[in-house]
């Protein structure tokens, strides 16, 4: 699967804070989808996204920014169908766990996986995106419900006491000592009770719990689609009756961007959703029973096993402590050097950017500065690398998409070991620490440090303010806090009050209780006052340069972008009549091109489905894809088209309450006007 290198790197999604090391889980899992999605194509078999992994391809066009797992669902035959063609066809390395392959599983789904261990080998590295540890989806089976209710109780009933004779088992099986010849024999009467109302012998020789959990597959399943009018999860239907939609829900599916991919949902997707989780357009930070990230015991495991640790930063406090002693007597010395030296009482001061589309957190201190008749200002960008799977790097730097009021220096043409600037201001925590990028080793903040008089660091990114109870957007703190950039700055500049105090609490956990002062004094809660005047949204530097170039003005300023989706139903709905809106909206927004951008968006896989439906309508749709193809946005791009369109025109639909929950002007459109 071919992605940007950009991709992996730490990103601020929805006001979360999404690590480097999540974006490769993430990049991983999407390698597993697309080889399970081969097989189900290839043999036709149906299968949806489900749960978080629908949420998000609805509502984020990709993954919860604090989800990390992914999850599919497939009617029972399809289902079966799958497990069966998997263990053939799939590629090498794969392994299914299920309860049929696994005694220790008692999860009705199975769980497709990379494998079992760990793995640094190149070929796993390069397929898996660089992430070593073992990967997979969930998929659940969906069964269908007794066409009565007497029926309805009975099964319901017969999976509980099944379910109950599990459970047995395994406090059986987990007593420390010998279980006791009553326990045994208790035991036994329920064993010979299932025994009874299946018709079923179970074997004393073999795995009791494994064929109790095969058994309530069994009875999950004891209905067909031609029978029954609802569809289910059994294992929740069990526990919630409520827990039941029309089959017709998924009859069929539609495609939806996800990530770079697209992803088939169920038609009603919006009824399931709604069914599941109530308003699901509301933003909400789950935290539910699975560990976060899934892959953190393989991350101690390798440490304890193996001695690595392939991210983050490491150093103890007196490492730390050792090194500021090492830094206060560099200076001590340079401050002799630059008393030696004529400066006529100019301050000089040097910001140090990485990537330019991330200039606009520096925008306005750099404004501030430059205002001062006593401060002489430079901008050196650094040299920033990408790297690859296999620990190599690629040079990335990008001085001509700096705004044009900006005088770029070359790094190549300053040495600030030389110069010794009185400041120096940097936007990288990471130094070497990351698993996307780096930043040259001679701009690493140790290095800096020691050249300047002061050290100041503003991150790159803004997020919602943190709740501390908030268990994953606190844990992602340790991707941006506890790094050399706001290790050995002097200064370091966070968004406001509460944001400081969470970022002593993770430093002085790090380091322990005696370091706690040192950051109290560090660390500066009053905010980013300059960023409400910035006029460059930082989002347009995602898009293709063909966008970029589109949206600007002959000053050099942007034009207002108005996204205008069209949601399938719509189509469907109004036919040829909304074919002619499409056309007469587009003739508005043609006429207004020198100030207005229309940015063009139909949902998943519009082709496919007119296609099946009416030809006409195929026929209206290829015109209005022929005749604006230049505004259409590509299924992988819509994502950002959300963040930087200044306004949305169109269907009611999920994007239209993405752009609403982001305070952004909406109007539903009306085809008869």
């Amino acid at each position: 699967m071919n992605l940007d290198k950009s991709y992996f790197e730490d990103e601020v999604r929805d006001g979360f804070y999404v690590p480097s090391d999540i974006k490769h889980a993430w990049a991983a899992q999407l390698e597993v989808l697309k080889d399970v999605d081969e097989v189900c194509r290839k043999h036709n078999i149906q299968y949806f996204a489900e749960w978080g992994t629908l949420l998000g391809a609805v509502r984020h066009h990709g993954y919860i920014p604090w989800d990390d797992d992914m999850d599919i669902c497939m009617k029972r035959q399809d289902y079966n169908r799958f497990l069966q063609i998997a263990e053939k066809e799939m590629p090498e390395g794969y392994q299914l766990f299920n309860i049929n392959s696994d005694k220790e599983n008692d999860n009705m789904l199975t769980r497709i996986m990379s494998g079992r261990t760990i793995r640094l080998d190149k070929a796993y590295l390069e397929k898996y995106n660089g992430f070593p540890f073992s990967v997979g989806l969930d998929i659940f089976p969906l069964d269908f419900i007794a066409p009565t209710k007497e029926d309805d109780d009975f099964q319901c009933e017969l999976i509980k006491i099944v379910n109950d004779v599990a459970q047995f088992g395994r406090e059986v099986n987990a007593m420390d000592t010998e279980a006791t010849k009553e326990i045994l024999d208790i035991f036994e009467e329920h064993i010979q009770k299932v025994e009874q109302l299946c018709g079923i012998n179970i074997d004393r020789n073999k795995d009791i719990v494994q064929q109790m959990n095969v058994l309530i597959d069994r009875l999950s399943s004891l209905y067909t689609e031609e029978e029954s009018e609802y569809i289910t999860i059994m294992a929740i239907w069990v526990d919630n009756r409520s827990y039941k939609l029309p089959k017709e829900y998924y009859q069929k599916s539609i495609r939806l961007p996800f990530e770079n991919i697209d992803i088939p949902v169920p038609y009603a997707y919006d009824s399931i959703l709604k069914k599941k989780y109530g308003d699901y357009m509301k933003l909400v930070h789950t935290w539910d029973s699975h560990n976060y990230p899934f892959y953190i015991r393989q991350v101690d495991i390798l440490k304890t096993d193996a001695g690595l640790e392939l991210w983050g930063y490491h150093d103890t406090y007196v490492d730390y402590k050792n090194y500021k002693k090492l830094i206060s007597d560099r200076r001590n010395i340079n401050c002799i050097r630059k008393q030696m030296s004529k400066n006529n009482g100019v301050k000089k001061v040097v910001f140090m950017p990485y990537k330019a589309s991330l200039w606009y957190m520096m925008d306005g201190l750099w404004n501030e500065y430059n205002k001062k008749q006593d401060v002489e200002v430079k901008v050196v960008p650094v040299p920033y690398y990408y790297k690859n799977y296999d620990g190599n790097a690629e040079e990335y730097i990008d001085t001509d998409s700096y705004p044009d009021y900006i005088n770029i220096t070359s790094y190549k043409e300053y040495d600030y070991k030389e110069d010794m600037p009185d400041e120096i201001i940097i936007q990288n925590p990471y130094d070497g620490n990351n698993m996307a990028g780096t930043v040259h080793p001679d701009y690493y903040a140790k290095t800096l440090a020691l050249y300047t008089d002061k050290l100041t660091y503003i991150p790159y990114f803004k997020t919602d303010e943190i709740d501390e109870n908030d268990m994953r957007a606190y844990r992602s703190m340790y991707a941006y806090v506890t790094m050399p950039g706001v290790i050995y700055a002097d200064e370091v500049i966070v968004q406001s009050e509460a944001m400081k105090e969470l970022y002593v609490k993770k430093l002085t956990d790090f380091f322990g209780d005696e370091s706690k002062e040192e950051w109290n004094l560090k660390i500066q809660g009053y905010g980013y006052k300059w960023l409400d005047d910035i006029k460059v949204v930082s989002s347009i530097y995602k898009l293709s340069d063909i966008w970029k170039e589109r949206l600007k003005k002959p000053d050099g300023s942007y034009k207002k972008i108005i996204l205008y989706y069209i949601g399938i139903n719509g189509f469907l709905e109004y036919g040829i009549d909304m074919a002619s809106k499409i056309h007469r909206a587009m003739d508005v927004f043609m006429e207004n091109k020198d100030n207005v951008v229309c940015m063009l968006s139909f949902e998943g896989d519009m082709k496919d489905i007119l296609s099946t439906e009416d030809e006409r309508l195929l026929v209206a749709y290829k015109d209005i894809e022929d005749k604006y193809r230049d505004y259409i946005v590509a299924n992988n791009e819509l994502r950002v088209a959300i963040e930087v369109c200044d306004a949305y025109y169109g269907d009611a639909s999920s994007v239209a309450q993405r752009c609403r929950n982001d305070k952004k002007p909406v109007m539903i459109q009306d085809v008869s006007i």
